[in-house]
């Protein structure tokens, strides 16, 4: 139900913004031609080109803020700051558009006056939204809720419901299950004993039941209960604690089959597709490179050192999955044999190698590990689906044996040609547990525009040689 709320409010607030978007579109040409003696005009055709693409534009990007989310009523201030903002980059992406279809030039204060208008008008529906949720006490369509369970968790609940006062939600009270200590601000109607009493006495929407892990309380009556006289009913899982790691847990249906999921990384389906378009293109465009860059780094290998121009190793992909990594040679061919002789000079501590002037490395391979010219050849990785463009560095099936067991989450998602931690200072890192926490970073906080910042960033760490390896 809280969901449904939040959709309602979040789909008038829609709607208001492009009301306002319109509204100050016609504003703007009244007070522009008034202003120019009426020798100014814009066509009509243009006019509503204007503003469509605004009021598309307008809300595509106070969405990718934040302002149509369960967090649409943030503090008035943060608005005032963040709306702005908003109308300018709109406001730009306009120019910009009407330059390129070399639509007819339009007065700087049809620009001023319309970007002006609209941050008022914005922010004068979000202070109205928050007046009018405050006047109906608590909330739109307020539901009243019972709590159910220990005061810890009770007050777990208690504390997450009002910070989302917008839902639309009133707590009428809390039933014990265990224990005497109190909740505060929040009252006390007895103990879950007194359960069927406090329902039918009291008014009350829905029952959030939030038992501690091992009660002995037969919680299938309570729910019959509350469904026979038509309450919803939520129920917080025993098992999940704050900072206990379960917060991508969620319920799924297997057709008819309710099933409590938990997800090991927040990476939706959504989000890997976008990753996976990402790949390929990028993907495509490295592959294309490396067709045009191969006879000349192929020629270079072969006069330097006897061995194939192609290196292929074991690693470890996403979840365990072995695949063939693909590099450019830059060691003699009997690097893996002598690696052995060199371990007592490693420079990582923990499950992974790295050496400073590795005397393994041959004259061509420093050049081409200097330009990272030998990591090329991933790009075949990439299109087969086996790596990403970025990701965490795929480990030898050796190291991950070595692995405790909070290292093995960094292999959840696809190893990648660049990663967090290569650009965030790579030559300087030497605790592998480091490593892995920084890889562990991109894992739980990824998104898409993440990955692009960290690509960029991988260029300008492969133009200016720094961190290269």
């Amino acid at each position: 139900m809280f969901r449904q709320q939040l959709l309602i409010l979040i789909n008038f607030l829609i709607i208001a913004d492009g009301i306002v978007v319109i509204l100050c579109g016609y504003l703007t040409h009244y007070l522009v031609w008034s202003l120019s003696g009426g020798t100014w005009a814009m066509p009509t055709s243009l006019f509503f080109g204007v503003t469509l693409f605004l009021i598309l534009l307008n809300c595509f990007i106070l969405d990718r803020m934040g302002f149509y989310s369960q967090y649409l009523f943030s503090p008035l201030e943060d608005s005032l700051k963040r709306i702005p903002v908003a109308v300018i980059i709109g406001m730009v992406a306009l120019n910009q558009g009407l330059y390129l279809i070399d639509a007819q030039h339009l007065e700087v204060s049809f620009f001023l006056i319309y970007a002006g208008s609209m941050c008022l008008g914005l922010l004068l529906v979000r202070l109205a939204f928050g007046t009018y949720i405050r006047s109906q006490g608590q909330g739109y369509g307020v539901r009243r809720i019972l709590l159910v369970g220990s005061a810890d968790r009770v007050r777990m609940v208690q504390k997450a419901l009002s910070e989302r006062r917008g839902w639309g939600h009133l707590l009428v009270g809390w039933l014990r299950s265990d224990g005497v200590e109190a909740v505060p601000e929040l009252p006390m109607l007895g103990d879950i004993d007194s359960f069927e009493k406090v329902v039918l006495a009291q008014e009350v929407d829905e029952v959030v039941f939030a038992l501690p892990q091992g009660s002995p309380i037969n919680l299938a009556s309570y729910i019959a209960l509350c469904e026979k006289v038509g309450l919803t009913t939520r129920i917080l899982p025993a098992m999940f604690r704050p900072g206990s790691g379960y917060r991508h847990l969620t319920v799924e249906h297997i057709r008819e089959v309710p099933t409590l999921t938990m997800y090991g990384t927040n990476v939706d389906a959504t989000g890997l597709f976008y990753k996976r378009i990402m790949d390929l293109i990028g993907g495509l465009i490295g592959g294309l490179l490396l067709a045009a860059m191969y006879p000349f780094i192929a020629i270079a290998i072969k006069l330097d050192s006897p061995g194939p121009i192609f290196f292929k190793q074991r690693r470890v992909g996403q979840n365990n999955r072995v695949f063939k990594l693909y590099k450019f040679r830059s060691m003699y061919i009997d690097a893996e044999q002598r690696k052995a002789e060199l371990m007592a000079k490693n420079k990582m501590s923990g499950c992974m190698f790295k050496l400073d002037s590795d005397p393994r490395v041959t004259r061509v391979g420093r050049f081409l590990r200097k330009t990272s010219l030998d990591e090329f050849p991933q790009f075949i990785n990439v299109l087969r689906g086996e790596m990403s463009l970025v990701g965490t560095r795929p480990p030898t099936p050796d190291e991950v044996e070595k692995y405790d067991l909070w290292h093995r989450r960094r292999i959840s998602m696809k190893p990648g040609i660049t990663g967090f931690w290569q650009v965030s200072g790579r030559n300087k890192i030497t605790d592998f547990d480091q490593v892995v926490k920084l890889d562990l970073a991109y894992i739980d906080n990824w998104s898409l525009s993440r990955d692009v910042g960290i690509l960029l960033k991988t260029v300008l760490v492969v133009f200016t040689g720094r961190g290269a390896c």
